[in-house]
């Protein structure tokens, strides 16, 4: 009774295991398709038959009856995959970066908010390794110091012809960035070539207008960036313009295409296609909302797909950067940190994208691109997670056929422009 007793115990404790280790691995694949969904849609787009096929694989794994396969053995196998997984979206599928040549040394890059995340790691990396000359825009004249002396030194050990310039720029203040560009532009021994509007923050809810009687968020992520780019390409028409945006912007049209009128408003708080008539009228002249960093992300492309349209000969990329492990979250700071746990990409894995923006040539941006087939020539594109571009509003639920809404790519292009119109008449009223 006695062995029969101690069994019962090891059985039970051996199952409690068992769920214990089967709950985190839900919580975990929850979390990884949550942070990177962003890699994960344009992964199946490339590798459809692939994913099509693990996906089998993992359900009959999980659910099928595999009798020689145990359970513990299939958690094991489940986690081997997640790794895998993990490590070939990091480092095997994105494109492989250019190689550092004379032409990459003889540029000059912006960058605003490059003293911290992605603006830092990519003044570095084009500092150090590209030898580039990089002028970095900051809002803290401290922390840009430090950024830029922490990089400095680094091209000092490593005999770059790189350099790093701090300069000061607030964002949330047209006078500030007007500043900006009167030193750059002031500087005449060098030519802007190329602008990477990088800084952007997460919006809380319920912040007021600003002095300027619009959305802190919109002045500071869109409205200023915007000005900054239209006085920069007034020296240089050639300039190559680089916004950040976010995977997020397809929230602004996956509900409106699929979910069930029924349920839409308990799903989307915002109007279809985010940056509308409606927000363009009274949105943007409102304090902020749950929704105000996806319709500055998704405002980002709309000023790039624009970019060309007023300006030819000008190149402008919008970056699809996922899930990167910044500080634009409390959340990502810390000791354990989503980047830590894999769901989300480091800073220096996670600016490929960027890189490939700034470095690859036009003539092959646009033989990636399908220049010769492209209907949509005088527009900008995006650079999506694995360093590859792709038109802006491709892919299927921006459509004109959705359950509840006409989100088409040529219904984007007429809210780009309005957008742009209504940029413009911002700046005269502001006096600039």
């Amino acid at each position: 009774c006695k062995a029969s007793s101690n069994k019962a115990v090891d059985g039970g404790i051996s199952m409690l295991f068992d769920c214990v280790i089967g709950a985190v691995l839900f919580l975990y694949t929850i979390g990884f398709l949550f942070f990177r969904v962003g890699e994960l849609i344009p992964l199946v787009a490339y590798y459809s038959l692939e994913c099509k096929s693990a996906l089998f694989g993992a359900f009959i794994l999980r659910r099928g009856r595999i009798t020689f396969v145990g359970r513990r053995v299939k958690y094991l196998l489940l986690i081997a995959s997640m790794v895998t997984l993990s490590y070939t979206m990091d480092n095997h599928i994105p494109k492989s970066l250019p190689v550092a040549n004379e032409s990459h040394s003889a540029k000059t890059v912006v960058i605003t908010g490059a003293n911290a995340g992605v603006g830092f790691e990519t003044s570095r990396q084009l500092a150090v390794t590209y030898g580039m000359q990089v002028i970095m825009g900051c809002r803290s004249e401290v922390k840009c110091n430090n950024a830029a002396n922490t990089i400095n030194a680094e091209i000092a050990s490593a005999k770059s012809n790189g350099s790093v310039t701090p300069r000061i720029i607030d964002l949330s203040n047209l006078k500030s960035v007007e500043s900006f560009a009167s030193q750059l532009l002031g500087d005449h021994s060098r030519v802007v070539d190329v602008l990477f509007n990088n800084a952007g923050y997460s919006p809380g809810v319920g912040i007021p207008v600003n002095s300027y009687g619009l959305d802190p968020s919109f002045t500071s992520m869109h409205l200023s960036h915007f000005f900054l780019t239209e006085q920069l390409l007034k020296a240089n028409p050639k300039l190559r313009v680089v916004n950040t945006s976010s995977g997020t912007h397809h929230l602004c049209a996956l509900p409106f295409a699929y979910a069930p009128p029924s349920i839409l408003k308990s799903i989307a708080s915002h109007n279809p296609g985010c940056v509308d008539e409606d927000y363009l009228q009274r949105g943007i002249k409102s304090e902020t909302d749950g929704n105000a960093y996806i319709q500055a992300k998704i405002a980002n492309i709309m000023h790039v797909v624009e970019i060309p349209r007023h300006h030819p000969r000008a190149t402008s990329i919008a970056i699809d950067l996922g899930w990167v492990g910044t500080s634009i979250q409390p959340f990502m700071k810390g000791t354990l940190t989503p980047a830590n746990l894999g769901f989300m990409r480091s800073a220096n894995v996670g600016i490929s994208p960027v890189l490939h923006a700034i470095l690859t040539s036009e003539k092959e941006l646009l033989a990636d691109l399908g220049d010769d087939d492209r209907k949509w020539k005088n527009s900008g594109f995006i650079m999506n997670v694995f360093g590859r571009p792709e038109e802006a509003f491709s892919y299927p639920w921006w459509n004109d056929h959705g359950a509840n809404a006409n989100l088409s790519r040529e219904r984007m292009m007429v809210l780009g422009e309005k957008l742009w119109e209504e940029s413009t008449k911002l700046m005269e009223i502001n006096g600039y």
